[in-house]
């Protein structure tokens, strides 16, 4: 067996528990066209069976971009939550969203004991639809599931999400000797890209289930505790995850052979407990890139067992400070011959931030609707005055009621106290022309710039342009769950992006953006960083085009880069440029399926010098 040793760093991870703004009830306006579960007959706190009332809700608006919503307490499941097929495959199991009121404050609870659920054969709690990649928006948010004792076959969540699409702040527990999987990511082909935010799943056999080879999943800080037999199991998926957090006797994490699976990881702390000392931390039988990743507890590390192709194990306890699972580093600059991070020498990352939270108010005293103002909700007219007039009315919050499809073709500032847009899973339509721009200090009143704002859960109508979110301010941006939105930085504050499906540039030097989950699908260059700084975790494409482009002293690190390649690709595009400038890129992936892969992969100049590859790469680095 051949044994890798690397040396540990001392680098203290810091707990990725990442609290909210405010610990009050998630509510909403009541002509927000959100859906209360109480109004079809659910009643929270009283031991009573609520499937039922539940799906009746979930029923009501198949591919309607609503929120079911669960005000807090507890609700007693007894069968399959179930998203609805509606009339045909057009609606099936899409643009559906359960809503909780608090990730403590909102249970799902299975009783004990629930027929059904009482013998080894695997049965659901909540089922979010099955292939193909067409369950676009599908999201859980702010709650808890529980499974009570005596349920070994459940499952407590089987999700699907294309292009965007979330879980978060969501907690998935089962009772001592109860519960299969937690969340099971595995249960259907093209499961992604979605993001999985704030997750914590306790008990169950195996906490996590990854598995197909498209679309991506990518994580950002999750919780393992308690699990039977295995904490996360992946098998062929492209796994993107910063934050990993295991507390377990079981093995964390294993990557399964005869596969494609790979798993890219950072900031994560693996951490073995009692019997934990005759198992490995990590078991990787693919591919694997790993930074900042401190395993504790376990009587090896990493077990890289990729039959022979591997570089060796991992052993002893400490802090992976970087590394890769095979020899399969590139750079056109640095050697001729890296392959590995010991040949490349010291790698800079860049500094990263956590997205800021916006308190999310009282939308009682703190919201307004766009259609007070005199947006018309059929989209017949330009709402696009009536938003700037919600806006410099001094509101908070501005929100798009759901049910309503608004049009929006002219040009917005966003400015003075708003501190969010949010389309209460709404949807939009507009000709191209929209342009909603980020400025300082130009409220017609006077009234102070709110220091951030976030632009989250809406989405164009299907196949429409997009809105272009204009950059040209020192304060932060944050768009969040949202479907057709093309962000160009042109200031000095930060740009923040989560569950995006979209495109970015960074046109102005020196602006910063972090990416959590941002899906492009443009052709011609998907990204473009002119002399900014920016970072990236789980990126996915499926067009012909140059993926990133870095130029003018521009930093790009990203983590995670999918590229479905299914169209065929063209041999005078490259997929990456960089010129006289920096980029990380790990743990990129393609997915062909009709021979035309990549075939341009890497041109970089540097003071004058171009140097080209046709070959791919796990990781590359630039100069």
């Amino acid at each position: 067996m051949k044994i890798h040793r690397i040396t540990f760093a001392s680098v203290l991870i810091l707990s990725t528990t990442i609290a909210r703004a405010d610990d009050a009830p998630i509510t909403f306006p009541p002509d927000g066209g959100v859906l209360d579960v109480r109004a079809f007959g659910a009643v929270a706190d009283d031991d009573r069976d609520d499937t039922a009332a539940i799906q009746q809700a979930l029923d009501a608006h198949p591919n309607g971009n609503r929120i079911i919503h669960l005000p807090a307490g507890t609700w007693i499941i007894s069968d399959t939550l179930k998203w609805p097929d509606g009339k045909g495959s057009g609606d099936a199991q899409k643009r559906t969203i359960l809503q909780g009121a608090g990730q403590t404050l909102t249970k799902l609870r299975l009783p004990d004991a629930t027929p059904g659920f009482t013998d080894h054969k695997t049965k659901t709690l909540i089922w979010t639809g099955g292939k193909p990649a067409q369950r676009f928006r599908n999201s859980v948010r702010d709650l808890t599931i529980e499974v009570g004792r005596g349920n070994p076959g459940a499952i407590g969540l089987q999700f699907n999400a294309s292009n965007q699409g979330c879980i978060r702040n969501v907690t998935i527990r089962a009772a001592v000797d109860s519960g299969h999987i937690g969340l099971d990511l595995g249960h259907t082909d093209e499961i992604g890209p979605l993001l999985v935010k704030q997750l914590t799943v306790e008990g169950f056999e195996t906490g996590i289930s990854t598995k197909w080879p498209v679309n991506s999943n990518t994580f950002e800080h999750v919780t393992l505790r308690g699990q039977r037999k295995l904490g996360w199991r992946n098998y062929h998926q492209m796994v993107f995850v910063r934050g990993l957090v295991s507390e377990n006797e079981v093995t964390a994490l294993l990557n399964e052979k005869d596969s494609w699976g790979s798993i890219a990881m950072l900031d994560s702390k693996i951490i073995g407990q009692g019997a934990a000392a005759d198992t490995p931390g990590i078991l990787n039988q693919r591919q694997m890139y790993l930074r900042k990743v401190e395993v504790s507890g376990y009587a090896k590390s990493i077990d890289h067992a990729d039959k022979g192709r591997d570089k060796g194990d991992i052993l002893g306890a400490g802090v992976i400070a970087e590394d890769t699972s095979h020899a399969n580093v590139m750079s056109l600059f640095r050697k001729p011959t890296v392959k590995t991070f010991a040949d490349a020498g010291v790698v800079k990352h860049l500094p990263l931030k956590e997205t800021p939270e916006v308190a999310w108010g009282d939308p009682a005293k703190d919201w307004v609707s766009l259609a007070k103002f005199g947006a018309d909700p059929e989209g017949k007219t330009d709402a696009s005055a009536a938003l700037q007039a919600a806006i410099d009315s001094g509101a908070k919050t501005i929100y798009l009621p759901a049910g309503m499809n608004f049009h929006f073709d002219s040009e917005v500032e966003l400015r003075g106290p708003v501190e969010r847009i949010i389309g209460l899973e709404g949807r939009f339509f507009t000709e191209g022309k929209a342009v909603w721009k980020l400025v300082d200090d130009k409220h017609p009143r006077g009234l102070a710039d709110a220091p951030a704002i976030i632009i989250e859960r809406c989405s164009n109508r299907s196949g429409g342009a997009g809105i272009t979110l204009r950059h040209e301010s020192s304060r932060t941006l944050i768009v969040s769950s949202w479907i057709g939105a093309d962000i160009e930085g042109h200031g000095a504050g930060d740009i923040f992006i989560e569950d995006l499906s979209g495109r970015l540039n960074l046109h102005q030097p020196g602006q910063s953006a972090w990416c959590r989950q941002l899906n492009t699908e443009h052709t011609g260059t998907m990204l473009r960083n002119n002399g900014g700084k920016l970072w990236i975790l789980g990126m996915k494409t499926e067009k012909i085009g140059t993926i990133i482009e870095t130029v003018n002293s521009g930093i790009t690190d990203a983590t995670g880069i999918f590229i479905y390649s299914n169209q065929g690709w063209e041999d005078t595009v490259p997929a990456f440029v960089i010129k006289d400038s920096t980029a990380i890129l790990a743990g990129i992936n393609e997915r062909n399926f009709n021979r035309q892969p990549v075939s341009f992969w890497f041109r970089e100049t540097q003071g004058g010098d171009t140097r080209e590859s046709k070959n791919p790469a796990w990781v590359y680095l630039s100069r």
